[in-house]
């Protein structure tokens, strides 16, 4: 069932013994839980069109707007390329505006995702990730990863709690910065898939959210001004020299914006999480999303492997993660675990932790391919990888390929 309480409790324990006050403990499906986040930010604007597997999201949000749970306007469009270009206008005049896609969606909103992010519009969205062709709508991170480029902040959410929290925050990060932010959870092992979600109260959020301010540059229909109008090349450069200095604030300020979240709901976030990582680990797993909890469960079983999440993919968190990896020895060794493929040798996960790490760390690096297209990947596949890794590496591997 969607959308069930547990239990009416604010102070109920988990199994895990934590307990928020100021919450309800429901179960959620993962699309049930970012269409939550999106009510309790109060979005007032949300252009729709529905695909597989994201369309719970955007049918639960028509439904909170049909029965005055949330006060937003909501207009099913006739393209995702009209989603985005109707979230581009409703943030020019100053709205807060949520919206969700997958897949070919937001490779058909490719154009308009560039305008929106260098028309500094602070638009948060959902994707929930799925792969292009062969034509396939289970689990893949390669639609938003090929986005890289666009200038969105890119964050990924391990759980239906990970993904809630994050749309709140990124709210935050988006209006204060003036940059748009994609959240991005796995389709079916997380978007179909139901959790306990410890829901926040709308008042809760609204402390720790405020209402979205003006900030004198949105549409104004008594003081007429034009927008997107043609740029000569040195103001051009000016225009991206000003997104350069705000997208490199991203770091810190997820970091900031995370901690002061665990203060106020107790749950506390940053752009990457460490496991285990010491003198004496021999291998780090660089995971995101729901492979993240497979990986972690098999670390009590293998003490010689760490564990780096990477939450905030885009901009790279590279302090974040160059702070992470200070303990490992020279002698150790990491190894991605790519749900992408981008045309190339190496997958997205290694390409920006190569990077993070040139002329910075001198430790040997292994990519792995597995999960493609939404194949499963258990704990015998994620043992797989650690006994390749420490016994007989390859640069580049795919693992359980069939």
């Amino acid at each position: 069932m969607n959308n069930v309480t547990t239990n009416d409790s604010l102070n109920t324990k988990t199994t895990s013994g934590k307990s928020y006050a100021r919450h309800v403990q429901k179960i959620l499906k993962g699309n049930y839980a970012a269409a939550e986040g999106a009510k309790l930010a109060r979005a007032g604007f949300i252009p729709a069109y529905p695909i597989t597997p994201q369309t719970t999201i955007v049918e639960e949000l028509s439904n909170k707007v049909a029965t005055k749970e949330l006060d937003a306007t909501y207009i099913n469009m006739d393209s995702e390329h009209s989603v985005f270009a109707a979230a581009m206008g409703a943030a020019i005049a100053g709205e807060r505006v949520f919206t969700a896609t997958s897949g070919q969606g937001l490779f058909y909103a490719h154009e308009v995702l560039h305008a929106i992010a260098h028309f500094r519009l602070p638009v948060v969205i959902c994707n929930v990730g799925r792969p292009s062709i062969p034509w396939n709508i289970w689990s893949d991170q390669t639609d938003s990863l090929a986005q890289r480029d666009t200038g969105w902040v890119q964050f990924y959410g391990e759980s239906s709690q990970e993904v809630l929290d994050s749309i709140i925050q990124a709210y935050i990060i988006s209006e204060e910065l003036d940059l748009p932010v994609m959240v991005v959870l796995d389709a079916f092992y997380q978007s179909h898939t139901s959790e306990n979600v410890w829901v926040p109260e709308q008042s809760l959020v609204d402390e720790f959210l405020p209402p979205k301010k003006l900030k004198g540059g949105e549409i104004d229909v008594d003081h007429p001004k034009a927008f997107g109008g043609l740029i000569a090349p040195d103001k051009y450069e000016t225009f991206n020299y000003r997104y350069w200095v705000d997208i490199n604030k991203v770091e810190d300020l997820a970091n900031k914006v995370g901690e002061e979240f665990g203060k106020h709901f107790g749950r506390k976030y940053s752009a990457v999480e460490a496991y285990n990582i010491t003198p004496e680990t021999k291998l780090v797993l660089v995971t995101i999303s729901s492979i993240t909890s497979t990986a972690r469960g098999l670390l009590p079983r293998y003490p010689e492997v760490g564990l780096l999440k990477l939450r905030l993919i885009k901009p790279f968190p590279k302090k974040s993660v160059l702070k992470a990896l200070e303990p490992l020895s020279e002698d150790a060794s990491i190894v991605t675990i790519e749900r992408n493929f981008l045309g190339d040798k190496e997958g997205a996960l290694m390409m920006e932790m190569k990077r993070a790490l040139y002329g910075e760390r001198n430790i040997k690096m292994y990519d792995v391919y597995t999960g493609l297209g939404g194949k499963d990947v258990p704990p015998r596949t994620i043992e797989k990888i650690i006994v390749k890794t420490l016994e007989a590496p390859e640069e580049i591997s795919w693992i359980d390929l069939e």
